[in-house]
């Protein structure tokens, strides 16, 4: 009778995957939709076990296996700190990155939304260079492509020199396997603190035109933002079209990318559009927070959407979703005049800041991430459209029914669905980008300067700087714990 269910619900799901489609909205989501909406706390994730405000089972979420490069020894690891975040465009699989997970096993852990159960746990062993603390790198950009690869920027344990890109694919049995891997940026040998202290943040992948381009936004002592061709996903090259020779260096204060009183401080969360625009999450040196519109060839910024608090990024439908660093909210704005059309309040105990958002199969899924003082970690959603609520509802009858299903028989999941990703501790590195195998990129020191554009932009410049949500400060609920870092 048990696998009698299990085939039914398999099949349920698989029909309204058909129906819904993937991560594009199938019908018109207006401002009412956005100020309507309710977000229910779908997974979350405390210590060993994970729990659904959906449903009063607790059910494990740990992912326990050996380690080979550690002698085969066994460890655990959970969504301890859990800055990357992405799904499966097809919504079967999420992928939640571990800064601080238990034993000290970090990486991506696969989470299978039809079992829920954990399958997998995609890791970097950084060696004995990073046995000070934990030896594995941080994962914390995240995003997955409609092919089903799922590329992750790796920040090395000691944030120094290096930052890795590495490009896996979803397999049927709920494990990735890696394609390829590759230098971001690197410098000097990695972890020796003498050298240049790197690590990433936002992480994000576009199909423009035929093809398909990686973005990834390095920090800390140097800031850059790179891009990746990764039309062949086991040859990643960097795109020598895009800003000056494949990136916009924000280290050098000469580069088009700026803005007279906006000036990057610090790249944080992005998306990026089928045409190539970039929304990119910025702290200024004047002590602004803002959403940088990037022209589609790193050339020129167009234009600054300033909003206090904001540290993700996702544009929907005519909106620009904005997440909170305090985890409160995700305000809503107009893409055209960025007035606010709505905020949608986060549960107050779950998480401290919001690191990712995506809307997959027309539901909104949103990630709230703790601290190492908070270790509640919760991926909320909410449907938009009645495709969505139909989505929505298998994935809460999978809550419900988890422990009847047989778990020892994998189900077979559609091989033409597409798959979706997208985010470390409190001094650890921000996300990657993503790298070629041959390609090395220049050290800070030498400052690169953008070309000009070929195809300009409509927009004058940066030089325009809009002001968005003034009050928004007074409308924000409190975070859950206060937690201070060096670099977010």
């Amino acid at each position: 009778m048990k696998k009698f269910l299990a085939i039914v619900l398999v099949l349920t799901l698989l029909l309204s995957l058909a129906v819904v489609g993937t991560s594009a909205l199938s019908a018109n989501v207006t401002a009412d939709t956005w100020s309507t909406l309710e977000l229910k706390a779908l997974y979350v994730q405390n210590g060993d076990s994970i729990m659904s405000d959906l449903n009063e089972d607790y059910f494990e979420l740990w992912w326990e296996q050996e380690i080979p490069e550690l002698e085969d020894e066994w460890f655990q690891a959970a969504t301890i700190n859990m800055r990357g975040f992405a799904m499966s465009t097809d919504g079967r699989y999420l992928y939640m990155g571990t800064l601080n997970g238990g034993t000290g096993v970090r990486g991506v852990v696969v989470y299978d939304t039809q079992k829920c159960i954990p399958t997998d746990l995609y890791y970097q062993y950084d060696g004995e260079a990073g046995l000070t603390g934990s030896p594995f790198s941080y994962a914390k950009g995240i995003v997955a492509d409609d092919r089903g690869y799922v590329y992750v920027g790796f920040a090395f344990s000691r944030n120094y020199n290096i930052v890795n890109l590495g490009i896996a694919q979803q397999q049927e049995d709920g494990t990735l396997e890696e394609v390829a891997l590759t230098p971001v940026y690197e410098f000097g040998t990695p972890g020796d603190e003498a050298g240049v202290k790197v690590g990433v943040n936002g992480v994000d992948v576009a199909k423009v035109g035929d093809n398909y381009y990686c973005y990834v936004m390095v920090n800390y002592d140097y800031d850059a933002l790179y891009c990746f061709d990764v039309t062949d996903p086991e040859n990643p090259k960097l795109n020598k079209d895009f800003g000056e020779d494949g990136q916009i260096n924000f280290s050098d204060s000469s580069n088009p990318v700026a803005s007279a009183g906006f000036t990057l401080k610090e790249g944080q969360y992005m998306d990026v559009d089928d045409d190539g625009i970039i929304w990119l999450v910025v702290n200024a040196n004047e002590g602004k927070d803002g959403i940088m519109k990037i022209a589609p060839d790193g050339s020129a910024c167009a234009e600054v959407v300033e909003l206090g608090g904001v540290y993700s990024v996702e544009h929907e439908g005519g909106f620009l979703l904005c997440g909170m660093k305090d985890g409160s909210a995700v305000v809503v704005l107009d893409d055209s005049s960025y007035e606010k059309v709505a905020t949608i309040p986060l549960t107050a105990e779950y998480g401290d800041r919001v690191v990712r958002m995506l809307v997959i199969n027309d539901v909104l899924f949103v990630a709230d991430a703790g601290n190492d003082n908070n270790n509640f970690n919760a991926v909320h959603a909410a449907p938009l459209t009645a495709d969505g609520q139909v989505f929505f509802d298998e994935l809460v009858n999978n809550i419900a029914t988890y422990n009847e299903k047989e778990t020892d028989e994998p189900t077979e999941a559609p091989t033409d669905a597409p798959v979706d990703a997208t985010e470390a501790p409190t001094d650890a590195p921000v996300d990657v980008t993503d790298a070629p195998t041959d390609a090395t990129t220049s050290a800070p020191e030498e400052a690169t300067k953008a070309p000009q554009a070929t195809d300009p932009v409509e927009e004058s410049g940066c030089a325009s700087v809009l002001m968005a949500g003034t009050a928004l400060t007074a409308l924000m609920m409190a975070a859950a714990a206060a937690f201070i870092r060096k670099k977010d």
